[in-house]
């Protein structure tokens, strides 16, 4: 694979995958300068030794170097990881624009989990709500998937259209498509200055968010949407993976409720000129449990959090469901469900920061 890009990226052709699965057993740099289209989503699957150390991750795909410039469009793909790979960031993307909208992604998807050949099916991974899920148990050790999805690095921008980052919360392949427990770490991280431009993306199922801004500057994101991992409540978000200040991961240090230390659908931390229009960020289930929390819509405390020094947060059409409030602003939770509720969700025509006043 690694010389079949760098030949593509030479020749300057187009790099054709022909439909299938691909197995990545190490980082696999992709040139700043390439072309990538996939047949009917063909796979690319990272597994092996190289992606265990939640400590130390590495990426399955490496996207330029920091520091480059460059062209690179990617179409038609699918990643994914066969077995535990706790420390597989699964794309690292470090490449900027040679010129407006020459990096991007459109219509690729990661996949993680649930389907044949990932050995994180419901054989291995079925859900066990009836059992208490503590960390180092075999079921977490089986079923943990990646450490980061998607990481934007300070260096780098892109354009992102119709990219979904999905968690498998029920078997695809076997049987009678059980839900499952996966256990992801992060969804898309976004550091830097941008600008990035996000079109119809997703993020499902991470343990600690689904999108993160860290560091970060200049995002235009076009309907977004986010869900809340399904097992969460057993166990909460810090579990299995150990928040690490080097990544700028949530602590939950503040929580005090047993519904707090639940995924992030959105979180900003330092970040500024951040105008996301059109969100919906949910959860639907505390422990699989539906009736329960949805009747209250206490499933979670708070879906969205912003702390740090950040400013020019703009939220427009922002929907939540599922939990108490919309958002927590440095430990403070504001926009209550039951002031908010219009219809099925929570709903905020506007929620804006800015300066460092909501």
């Amino acid at each position: 694979m690694q010389s079949f890009l760098d030949a593509c990226s030479a020749n300057n052709q187009v790099c054709f995958f022909d439909k299938g699965a691909y197995i990545v057993s190490d980082t696999i740099r992709v040139p700043s300068n390439i072309r990538i289209v996939g047949e009917l989503y063909s796979i690319i699957m990272g597994t092996g030794s190289n992606f265990q150390d939640e400590n130390n991750p590495i990426p399955i795909w490496q996207v330029g170097n920091p520091g480059d410039s460059g062209t690179v469009e990617i179409s038609d793909l699918m990643w994914e990881t066969r077995g535990p790979t706790p420390g597989a960031i699964v794309v690292e993307w470090n490449v900027r624009a040679a010129t407006q909208g020459s990096v991007g992604i459109w219509d690729a998807h990661f996949r993680i989990g649930a389907t044949a050949g990932t050995n994180l099916q419901q054989d291995v991974c079925i859900k066990s709500p009836d059992t208490p899920v503590t960390d180092g148990s075999a079921h977490v050790a089986s079923c943990t998937a990646a450490f980061l999805l998607l990481h934007v690095t300070p260096q780098a921008n892109g354009y992102f259209e119709n990219v979904w980052g999905w968690v498998s919360d029920h078997e695809l392949d076997l049987g009678t498509r059980d839900q499952v427990d996966i256990y992801n770490g992060r969804g898309f991280l976004i550091e830097g200055d941008g600008p990035n431009w996000l079109y119809g993306t997703s993020a499902e199922h991470n343990t600690l968010y689904n999108y993160q801004w860290a560091n970060s500057r200049n995002t235009f994101a076009g309907v977004i949407q986010t869900e809340t991992a399904y097992y969460q409540g057993n166990p909460d978000a810090l579990i299995p993976f150990t928040p690490q200040d080097k990544w700028n991961d949530p602590t939950f240090d503040d929580c005090a409720q047993d519904n707090c230390a639940r995924t992030w659908g959105a979180r900003f931390v330092n970040s500024s000129d951040i105008y996301i229009y059109g969100s919906g960020l949910y959860n639907f289930f505390d422990n699989y449990n539906t009736p329960i929390c949805l009747g209250t819509e206490t499933c979670q405390q708070h879906m969205v959090d912003i702390s740090g020094n950040c400013s020019d947060i703009y939220l427009w059409a922002f929907n939540t469901k599922g939990s108490e409030f919309m958002v927590s602003y440095e430990g403070n939770d504001l926009l209550n469900w039951n002031v908010n509720r219009a219809g099925f969700c929570a709903t905020a025509v506007l929620f804006e920061l800015a300066g460092s006043e909501e």
